[in-house]
């Protein structure tokens, strides 16, 4: 448990980790042929991750350990030359801005004991998504921007400068926990650029990130 301030205010930090976990069962299903293996992981399971290096050093594989993995930075992972990355973790959204810009990506997971790997169609898919939205923004005439309040999610500063340099009619909008579905009461407004966490999908939103990099 870790306690500091944020903006004055004195919040505690509780872990949220997975135990009792038994990992080799699925890792016995991982088939690699890449040699150098990069492993990476939502917060839950970094604490298995040793357990993993061990297993797949074992089965003649170097293996380097990035940790933890966000959705909205990959950095410890690209600082990796692996062959190979292998996500361990419950969910598909953290390695996602990892497939976008690097190697192929095994996902290993604990709870249903199911491993898979992240096709180049299932890339493409996401590609052609985003394609698709970049094209609906640069067409649209008013657009809303997301902003949270929540401590490192809190963009407000570039949200007001995306509003004012943008070249569009850019209204910001403000609030702790974002619902997609209350979007819907402002039919006017074309597409949604979000500032805060890319985790927030939806058809007419848009990551403020992918929108700067057109």
């Amino acid at each position: 448990m870790e306690t500091k301030k944020i903006k004055g205010l004195k919040t505690v930090f509780v872990p949220a980790k997975v135990k009792g976990i038994k990992l080799k069962p699925v890792l016995d299903k991982l088939k690699i042929k890449e040699k150098k293996i990069g492993l990476i992981s939502a917060i839950q399971y970094v604490d298995y991750l040793e357990e993993a290096k061990k297993y797949l050093e074992k089965k003649g594989h170097k293996v380097s350990v990035a940790g933890q993995m966000v959705g909205c930075n990959v950095s410890n992972a690209l600082r990796l030359k692996v062959d190979v990355f292998v996500f361990i973790g419950s969910g598909e959204f953290h390695p996602l801005e990892l497939a976008k810009i690097t190697k192929e990506i095994y996902f290993v997971n604990p709870v249903s004991e199911k491993v898979s790997k992240f096709s180049k169609e299932e890339l493409t898919k996401l590609e052609n998504k985003l394609k698709g939205k970049i094209k609906k923004y640069l067409m649209a005439d008013k657009i809303g921007i997301l902003v949270s309040t929540k401590p490192g999610q809190e963009h407000l500063k570039n949200a007001f400068y995306f509003a004012e340099n943008c070249g569009k009619e850019a209204y910001v909008f403000l609030a702790d926990e974002i619902d997609v579905n209350k979007l819907e009461d402002f039919n006017d407004i074309k597409i949604w650029v979000n500032s805060s966490c890319p985790r927030l999908e939806g058809n007419n939103i848009i990551s403020m990130c992918d929108v700067l990099k057109y």
